[in-house]
């Protein structure tokens, strides 16, 4: 049976152009046309808008198209392997948020001082790309070695690198081009010796840790149902 983009549109609460804009990105399979040109969809392409719109909460277009061009490749094993790391890479951000938790709750964490970036990545779980980057916009200046200008971090730079982490993590957008200016005016806001801040913060984190969980879930779900739905039967 075909569908109308209209109607489809409407049923998703979405603009054609929307619709338009998935198809040209290749997120779902190219559509028919009328002698008149006109787009014609069906039950199949409707499984695949209703997939993209559930994932879209949790996920960006890329990585969509990413998982969605293996299930249109009868790959839907690789498809699902996609999701099970984007499951694995926000455990890793939980764990990385708790050692913020613990530093915080615990003021009297070994002193470490003349450590590398590869030795800081280590224990803060954050990698040293993310801090060489960090470094660049002004969110945090290690030390130099005077003899090889290599860089240096001690505790401070730990909780300074743990402390940005979190932060991230608690603000809602960050995938806009304003991300940074947000996140080094949070940092410079906030005060680790402020109590209330602290449990404000961890409270935002584990909120918004919890939230993406879910709608992970909501988005893995949904793939597996359209899996099932375009499966042949």
């Amino acid at each position: 049976m075909s569908l109308r983009p209209v109607d489809i549109a409407r049923q998703l609460k979405i603009s054609t152009t929307t619709l338009r804009k998935y198809e040209d990105m290749g997120l779902v399979p190219k559509t028919s046309r009328t002698l008149s040109g006109y787009r014609i969809y069906t039950q199949k392409h409707l499984a695949y808008f209703t997939c993209i719109r559930e994932m879209i909460q949790t996920f960006d277009l890329k990585f969509i198209k990413k998982v969605l061009q293996k299930v249109q490749e009868n790959q839907t094993d690789e498809a699902l392997w996609l999701m099970t790391m984007a499951q694995s890479d926000l455990w890793n951000q939980k764990k990385t948020a708790e050692k913020f938790i613990n530093r915080m709750q615990d003021k009297h964490s070994p002193s470490v001082k003349d450590i590398t970036i590869h030795g800081i990545s280590q224990k803060t779980n954050i990698p040293a790309t993310t801090i060489r980057h960090w470094e660049k916009a002004g969110l945090i200046t290690p030390c130099r070695d005077p003899h090889n200008n290599y860089r240096k971090y001690n505790s401070t730079h730990i909780d300074q690198l743990l402390t940005i982490y979190a932060i991230k993590i608690s603000i809602q957008t960050h995938h806009g081009k304003h991300f940074i200016h947000a996140l080094r005016d949070a940092c410079q806001t906030f005060d680790s010796n402020n109590e209330d801040q602290i449990q404000e913060l961890t409270d935002q984190v584990k909120n918004r840790l919890d939230i993406i969980n879910r709608l992970q879930c909501k988005a893995l779900m949904s793939l597996i149902t359209l899996i099932h739905q375009i499966s042949p039967q």
